[in-house]
């Protein structure tokens, strides 16, 4: 039996959709409980330990992308439900996670908990996760955010705050534009590839440089740039070129 919440801020939506499952999928599916906000859902998921939550996306106070906040690890599937076909949805798309829209028909329904029962899911792998949040903040846009994943759950900051990574084993060290420094729970090469290529360099195996705060750049000994905070990196030879490419914007 499939243990199911419903997280919806619509009272209407909620009933039905309840109604939907104990009607058609009552050899499937038991319907524990049934809540209108992300912190009652989080309060009932705690309680009860659902395998399914079915959750809205567009809700007053806190969306329902805001429900993976409260978890460091997700032990439960999750199947979208909104009324908007909108950027939210093409997030979900990009992910591979699970979605139906609204109003909930029978078919969908019963096509979401067929996928459901096919995948004996465990959970939203951390991987799912963060493609689904990275893609809700348009890290190609320097004023965008992005989801940088830490040890007890993720921390968005704006892409051109961030001034320069640094390697530390399997873990990153970000150096903020405000002195701030956050672990990031992930090699260097995720950053690399998260963050966008025309405002990011990797100038070292060791070093991922923002390119507007390189304040200058010094071929005497050996290839090293300054940053605008006086930090001095080096840049490996075998990059070199590249970086000039990208630094100065010709090909």
């Amino acid at each position: 039996m499939i243990s199911v919440i419903i997280i919806d801020d619509e009272q209407h939506a909620r009933f039905t959709l309840q109604a939907m499952l104990e009607r058609y999928f009552i050899d499937k599916v038991r319907v524990v409980d049934s809540v209108d906000s992300v912190k009652e859902g989080v309060l009932s998921i705690h309680k009860h330990h659902p395998d399914l939550v079915f959750l809205d996306i567009e809700m007053p106070g806190e969306n329902g992308f805001k429900l993976f906040d409260y978890f460091e690890q997700i032990p439960f599937s999750v199947i979208f439900a909104t009324a908007y076909q909108n950027f939210a949805i093409d997030a979900v798309k990009v992910a591979a996670l699970d979605y139906i829209l609204k109003p909930v028909n029978y078919i969908d329904l019963q096509e979401a908990i067929n996928l459901f029962e096919k995948k004996k899911a465990k959970g939203i792998s951390q991987d799912h996760i963060e493609k689904l949040l990275n893609s809700l903040n348009p890290i190609a846009d320097t004023k965008g955010k992005v989801a940088l994943p830490t040890f007890t759950g993720y921390q968005l900051e704006k892409v051109n705050s961030i001034l320069y990574c640094e390697a530390d084993q399997n873990y990153t060290k970000i150096y903020m534009v405000n002195g701030e420094q956050i672990l990031v729970s992930k090699p260097i090469s995720y950053l690399e590839e998260i963050l966008p290529v025309d405002t990011f360099f990797r100038i070292h195996k060791s070093h991922l440089v923002n390119l507007n705060f390189i304040k200058s750049y010094d071929r005497t000994e050996g290839y090293q740039v300054v940053l605008d905070n006086g930090a001095k990196l080096d840049v490996a030879t075998r990059r070199n070129q590249d970086f000039l490419k990208a630094l100065t914007g010709k090909t």
